[in-house]
């Protein structure tokens, strides 16, 4: 039953950000990042919704820091987590701090399975980001 009222949160969440998308309104954004919130407390085994918090804290409201402490939290329980991983290597390279992307995408890659709809871009990434290195 938790799982259940999580994942009607979780949906109501993801409404507010198509909203917030759609209509580039803050105040959508932050709504879904209340019931993002809300689902991963009722079931704290449901990391999608923390995921999709830390993206939507990252992508849509800047707020880096915060996005990449979800990662984080949820790289710790779960080191294995290529999601995770990925959304965090694109955290650090928004805020410029290149190597610690590099090392986040890199294990991404040795972990997804290459039929993962971020693995093309993580490929590319990888390229620029190896080349940023050398200069």
């Amino acid at each position: 039953m938790r799982f259940v009222w999580a994942w009607l949160l979780y949906t109501w969440g993801g409404l507010h950000r198509y909203f917030g998308i759609q209509n580039s309104m803050a105040r959508e954004f932050e709504r879904a990042v209340h019931y993002f919130s809300r689902a991963y407390n009722v079931d704290p085994t449901f990391r999608a919704a923390r995921l999709h918090r830390g993206i939507l804290l990252g992508r849509e409201l800047g707020r880096i820091e915060e996005a990449i402490a979800d990662f984080d939290a949820l790289l710790d329980e779960d080191p294995t987590y290529h999601l995770a991983l990925f959304n965090r290597g694109m955290m650090w390279m928004e805020n410029g701090r290149y190597p610690q992307a590099l090392t986040d995408i890199e294990a991404y890659l040795t972990q997804a399975d290459p039929s993962d709809e971020n693995w093309p871009d993580a490929n590319r990434i990888v390229r620029l980001l190896r080349d940023i290195d050398q200069e």
